[in-house]
């Protein structure tokens, strides 16, 4: 198919979910109601680092209304060494049991410790506060510093650092070390005409969905278990349930219901192996639903970071070599996304000499869980203030020296991957010309600067599959596997209109569940649209190919000599012999063969990889320290937008997220482990009072061997902004502030010339 031939393909349809989503009837977590139904409350650890010495239910189980009690007793030991596929950021199976209940100690505040299932919530708090823990409290790791330290208190007895030669023979913090490297670093950087040098930090961030962590779980008398949850992942969670409560999948049923928000932090199965227990123990239904400070002090945000960079260039602005050291929280259990964090900060610039260093460290916080590129966001805070730094001190353009070493087809990623067909340059191109870069910037009360940077994500692919079945009046039902969180189901079914040539409401687009579904990955990585895409294209192409052989054999022709063109089967140059989209799917439903059903399943796609470049507009307060935000523009190469709207809307919401990181969004801790700021009121996410309406430009360079030519867009929209506002904020006031979030009162330590990452 063509570009020119694309009727519904690139066209703004409307959201297909969008009326029962406006008038409040889509079905939440919160929203579902069982005849019997229980609520479930979780007992959390006050400490961040305890042994369990005891703990005593019985009170609480003797409370009247109370059904049932469960705690790490209720939950089988597992074998170690078996990682989980989910996600970007994997667990180990031993971790994981150990996230959703505590076992030997509690590692942060707000571990699990027990659950009670009560047949009022507010009796199931009385029940909490009636359980009898007994802790053996132990000082606590709460920064990356401290984690390093010779004498640090240890998370993890046996932890031993993989990746280090020669094997270590004691245990520390620091689970693994990750190093991708080529040329020589040193004698580059020793040549280099300027060397730029700073150390830059990132505070943890929570992706911040709107809706809370729910699920609901039935258990019948024959065994099997029902859950209804808000998830990424419906078989990721039935694969976690199976595997963390050793159940077989064919007993269990996973259902998804809407998502409201979830941005990476949606796929651990924090609820439901709780739900199930408790419905099991109960005899009756169980919904667990988080309170928004839950969901702050429990679930895992985006990780802190350290990080020290090094970039050395020719006079001319030709990279000569890059140096990164990265430090990298993983939380409470290892696992943080250094390695995608590495990839990120160097796989925009060709440069022969590059050596990229990370460390995964544990400390007594809530477990590192994806949040929207996981990784990308810190590591481009910091390569590209470097770049930008560069810039100034070579009296180049910053756009210039970033075009000057940018990757293009051909050139060699971090891991030594070739780049496939990207459109990079083309995004500069769209920089160049469009008005936030070529307009002067205003003058203001206050001094101005503007900033650029851009951003890399290399997407994944995974398993996803679909149904599609032609109904007795030619059109289409589609069943698809994969969770809908970015508006999917428009996309698809444009897809599937542009196949059969049908209009969008003549396609009937669902979510299935794990017993009415094909496997499908996690709704996560920039993969579930495009890789969807092309199940749905593929099932569509299938099911007309099959309905060419029915047309076939009524028009009485080979099936070679069948076209379709607008809704009708035709003998090619005969077109008087033909037979309606529409009565030969009746046909189906009453002649031998039977209805068509198509099945399309994709695994392993060509990488696709995307760029984005965002440019920032910013006035700051010397008095106050306080960053304004006065126009933001955002590029970005999208392969191929399926309906502009909706990409827009995920350029938009990622590059609002990172402006909120960027200037106002940083869990804050003290030294007990306590987060500071669990509160909507205390973390501080922009509203639309903070950010300027985000322009969008959308760049169309089709991914090569991809159907429809699409790029993942989700995730790389997060990866500039924080870096673009960093850099207008250190081109207003000449100092560079280098800890995110850039509050007032960092943006004022800078401009005092104490600002951390001082070098």
């Amino acid at each position: 198919m063509t570009e020119t031939a694309y009727r519904v393909i690139g066209q703004r349809v409307p959201k297909v979910d969008g009326v029962e989503r406006a008038i409040g009837s889509a079905l939440y977590g919160t929203d579902l109601r069982l005849p019997g139904m229980l609520h479930g409350k979780v007992l959390r650890s006050p400490h961040a680092h305890a042994r369990i010495v005891r703990i005593d239910t019985s009170r609480a189980e003797a409370l009247p209304g109370v059904l049932a009690v469960v705690t790490r007793d209720d939950f089988p030991e597992l074998e170690p060494g078996t990682t989980a596929p989910l996600g970007e950021i994997p667990i180990d199976l031993v971790s994981l049991t150990r996230l959703i209940m505590a076992r030997e100690k509690a590692l942060y505040v707000g571990h699990p410790v027990a659950a009670v299932a009560a047949s009022d919530p507010h009796v199931a708090d009385a029940a909490l506060a009636l359980i009898d823990v007994e802790y053996k409290v132990l000082p606590p790791v709460t920064t990356i510093e401290q984690a390093l330290a010779a004498d640090a208190p240890l998370l993890h007895e046996r932890l031993m650092t993989a990746g280090v030669e020669p094997p270590p023979t004691k245990p520390s913090n620091v689970s693994r070390r990750t190093v991708l490297e080529r040329g020589d670093v040193a004698a580059s950087l020793a040549a280099a005409d300027v060397v730029v040098e700073r150390r830059y930090r990132a505070d943890a961030a929570h992706q911040g969905y709107l809706e809370p962590v729910a699920a609901v779980a039935q258990a019948e008398p024959d065994g099997r278990v029902t859950v209804w949850t808000s998830t990424q992942g419906t078989f990721t969670v039935e694969w976690q349930l199976s595997v963390l409560l050793k159940m077989p999948m064919s007993r269990l049923r996973v259902v998804p219901l809407e998502v409201g928000g979830a941005f990476g932090g949606k796929i651990y199965a924090h609820v439901e192996p709780l739900c199930v227990r408790l419905a099991q123990k109960a005899g009756r239904p169980v919904r667990i639903v988080l309170t928004r400070e839950e969901v702050l002090r429990a679930t895992g945000p985006g990780a802190a970071t350290i990080a020290e960079v090094k970039v050395g260039a020719q006079r001319d602005g030709t990279l000569t070599a890059l140096e990164v050291r990265m430090w990298m929280e993983a939380g409470a259990f290892p696992g943080s996304p250094v390695a995608n964090a590495l990839l990120v900060g160097g796989a925009p610039y060709k440069v022969a000499n590059l050596r990229l260093e990370g460390f995964d460290v544990v400390a007594n916080k809530p477990r590192v869980e994806p949040y929207r590129g996981p990784g990308g966001p810190q590591a481009n805070f910091a390569v590209e203030q470097a770049m930008d730094e560069l810039a100034q001190r070579l009296g180049l353009d910053p756009l210039d020296l970033r075009r000057r070493n940018a990757v293009a087809a051909g050139d060699l990623l971090p891991t030594g991957r070739p780049l496939p067909e990207v459109g990079l340059a083309q995004v500069f191109d769209a920089v160049a010309r469009h008005p936030c870069w070529t307009d002067p910037l205003p003058t203001g009360r206050h001094p101005r600067g503007r900033g650029l940077a851009i951003g890399f994500w290399h997407g994944q692919s995974f398993t996803s599959s679909c149904q599609v079945a032609v109904t007795g009046d030619g059109t289409l039902s589609v069943t698809i596997g994969a969770v809908d969180i970015t508006g999917i189901r428009t996309a698809l079914a444009q897809v599937a209109a542009e196949e059969f040539g049908l209009r969008v409401d003549q396609v009937a687009i669902q979510t299935g569940d794990t017993e009415t579904s094909g496997y499908s990955d996690v709704a996560a990585g920039s993969r579930t649209a495009r890789t969807m895409a092309a199940a749905v294209g593929g099932a569509c192409r299938e099911a007309l190919a099959r309905l060419k052989e029915r047309a076939a054999a009524r028009l009485e022709c080979a099936v070679e000599d069948i076209a379709y063109v607008e809704q009708r089967f035709l003998v090619k140059g005969i077109p008087e012999r033909a037979i309606g989209l529409a009565q030969l799917a009746r046909l189906t439903m009453v002649e031998a063969g039977g209805p068509v059903i198509a099945e399309g399943v994709t695994q392993r796609m060509p990488a696709a990889p995307t760029f984005a470049a965002h440019v920032a507009d910013v006035e700051v307060d010397p008095a106050t320290g306080k960053v304004g935000v006065l126009r933001f523009t955002a590029f970005q190469d999208v392969g191929r937008a399926i309906n502009p709207t909706q990409v827009e809307g995920q350029m938009q919401g990622g590059a609002v997220q990172g402006i909120g990181w960027a200037l106002s969004e940083g869990e804050d801790f003290d030294e007990r482990g306590w987060m500071r700021n669990a509160s909507l009121l205390d973390y501080r996410m922009p509203t639309a009072l903070d950010v300027p309406p985000i322009d969008c430009v959308i760049v169309e360079v089709p991914a090569p061997d991809v159907p429809y030519g699409m790029r993942g867009v989700g995730e790389v929209p997060i990866v500039p902004p924080a870096a673009a506002v960093a850099n207008a904020v250190a081109r207003a006031l000449g100092e560079r502030v280098a800890h995110m979030p850039m509050t007032p009162e960092r943006v004022l330590r800078a401009l005092r010339g104490d600002a951390f990452g001082q070098v």
